[in-house]
């Protein structure tokens, strides 16, 4: 019978750590039903000495089952690929990992402080070896001769052959992962290397912001805007949902980990009832619109988040009970304003209005934000553009030099889309089509989201407000309202929900009813661009842009995996969808 492990073996480990590091990563082989990971976590809730943020990486072949009741609400639609759960505001983040072994190790790209193998039977000596820097503290319970000597093979020294080793090869190791974080060499740099500046107070920036300021930086927020959440994300309300494809492609794996970081997150400022609600959402599928996966693409877990929609669920939606329908259990709305004032809300974040950017200029390490007059605004080593169009605008100003094929300037091919959405009051609605309408969101082409509270001025009316929409119009940038997009707005509406089409033209009198337009930013591949680019000039200088549509479903996991790389942290994400959503793609 093999000795038990000792319990928390990761905490004996981090009490060792050099006083500069603030963070640590802990990886497991197996993650069971949680119990490890709860262990951990009481650790760190209980050890004055603990590292800030602690990251918790561990694999399991399938979606795990009976899960320890503290961490079962966090753990949903565990489908195959990297989930990330965000725990104790954002200080303790989960990273699970289901699928064979062998193929999810390779989307963790940045090593561990300490592995615990508690089973080898899926793994390799050099999986695990891959997956340690130097100085890496394993632990086991007991291993068979071969697989020791393995170890031993790819760098590990075996302390105990019964118990653990420490990674320290005799040689260079070559790797793919990315660096972990390294000691300043002063307090002074340690200090000037977490503060930041973001140009742009809208989902993105908000996001990326309070990403940062969660790990203890100084943020500063520039916006020409008089308040945050101006621009497109001055939407007054907008939905979060999945998005599902045959073949769960790439978008729809991305906006998966979107939507679950943006729950999480609203869950964390404690936005709730008239700020934002998981209220599920039914899908009205268009003749030749996306289906679900089948067979083994769509096990149990799938379903939690996307299914068929049921009839009784269709006739709720005002659809018809022979339309194609999907009912998404994890989705909702959100008032997109109070969500970015929220996250502008932390302590360490500094919000800047009226603060028109003109260009952009690197003095030795450090980029400088100026005016039109060539005033300074805000300058540090790290700065972030996250200006949905205007963000090329910046990046031309930058002087660089082009280097042949190499480097070339960073260019984003940016499409602006114009969207315009109709408000109108519940009490102006006819008794019979407002008793009739959903208390969840319909999408499909366009949307509707109905009894949202006007925040603004909440007593104006005790029922609320419906909005429906948007209009979307490729190149166009003039924000003017028009009425013909209003009219067109209303007869989306009544397509969306063809049983009480009759009622919803018949009924709305446009007259009563008001427009609010913006301006998102899309890309050519529909995936967002986040981080750096290649080009040596541009070292330092971040993005975080073109999120289209999906600005409310994406923008907190975009924050996140620039926070995870500019921190040299786990990412939030696999690592194989990161890589297509770098900016570096671009220049």
């Amino acid at each position: 019978m093999s000795r038990p492990l000792a319990p928390n073996f990761h905490a004996s480990q981090w009490q060792h750590r050099p006083a500069w590091q603030n963070t640590w990563h802990a990886l497991e082989t197996s993650f069971g039903r949680g119990e490890s990971f709860l262990h951990i976590l009481q650790a760190w809730q209980q050890d004055a000495n603990a590292p800030a943020m602690l990251f918790f990486t561990a694999f399991a072949n399938e979606s795990p089952t009976h899960l320890e009741p503290l961490i079962e609400g966090h753990l949903f639609g565990l489908l195959p690929g990297v989930h990330r759960i965000a725990l104790e505001n954002n200080k303790v983040q989960l990273t699970l990992c289901i699928g064979p072994a062998p193929v999810m190790a390779r989307e963790i790209d940045i090593a561990a402080d300490s592995v615990l193998t508690t089973s080898l039977e899926e793994w390799d000596a050099r999986s695990i070896a891959r997956l340690c820097r130097r100085g890496t503290a394993l632990a086991w319970s007991t291993l068979p001769a071969h697989v020791l000597q393995a170890l031993q093979q790819q760098g590990v020294q075996v302390n105990d052959p019964s118990q653990g080793g420490v990674y320290l090869p005799q040689w260079t190791p070559k790797t793919s992962l990315r660096p972990s974080v390294s000691a300043p060499l002063n307090q002074t740099q340690k200090d000037a290397n977490r503060h930041a500046v973001v140009i742009g107070a809208g989902l993105s920036g908000a996001a990326v912001a309070y990403s940062l300021a969660t790990r203890g930086w100084t943020v500063e927020v520039l916006d020409q805007a008089k308040n945050p959440g101006a621009g497109a994300s001055g939407l007054p309300a907008g939905i979060f949902a999945t998005h599902v494809s045959p073949d769960n492609n790439v978008l729809s794996r991305i906006t998966r980990d979107g939507v679950r970081a943006t729950m999480q997150r609203a869950k964390q400022l404690r936005l709730q009832g008239s700020h934002w609600q998981v209220s599920e959402l039914l899908e009205h599928r268009y003749a030749g619109k996306r289906k679900l996966p089948k067979g083994d693409l769509w096990p149990d877990a799938g379903h939690e988040w996307s299914t068929e929609a049921s009839t009784p669920q269709k006739l709720a939606g005002g659809l018809q009970a022979n339309s194609d329908a999907l009912w998404h259990a994890k989705a909702g709305w959100i008032q997109t304003p109070e969500f970015v004032k929220a996250q502008l809300s932390h302590p360490n974040i500094i919000w800047r209005g009226q603060c028109n950017v003109a260009q952009l200029q690197r003095i030795h390490s450090e980029w400088q934000a100026l005016d039109a007059q060539g005033k300074c605004l805000a300058a540090s080593q790290h700065m972030v553009l996250a200006n949905a169009h205007q963000c090329q605008v910046l990046l031309d100003t930058v002087q660089c030099h082009e280097r042949g094929n190499i480097h070339k300037r960073p260019l984003l091919p940016a499409t602006a889309l114009r969207g315009q959405v109709t408000l109108g009051s519940m009490a102006m609605l006819p008794p019979r089509l407002k008793a009739q309408l959903p208390s969840f969101p319909v999408n499909g082409h366009g949307s509707y989201i109905g009894q949202l509270q006007d925040l603004q001025n909440p007593c104006a009316d005790a029922e609320g407000y419906w909005i429906v929409g948007s209009s979307f119009q490729r190149h166009e940038v003039d924000t003017t309202t028009r009425p013909e997009d209003e009219a067109s707005n209303i007869q989306q509406w009544a397509e969306l929900m063809p049983a009480l089409s009759d009622e919803i033209q018949q009924g709305i009198a446009l007259s009563k009813t008001r427009s609010w337009a913006g301006v998102r930013s899309a890309l050519p591949d529909r995936v967002p661009a986040v981080g750096e680019f290649e080009h040596p000039d541009f070292k330092s200088l971040h993005v975080c842009t073109g999120m289209g549509a999906r600005g409310i479903s994406w923008s907190v996991l975009c924050g996140e995996l620039l926070a995870a790389h500019i921190n040299h942290e786990p990412l939030p994400m696999a690592a194989s969808l990161a890589k297509r959503m770098a900016a570096s793609r671009f220049g």
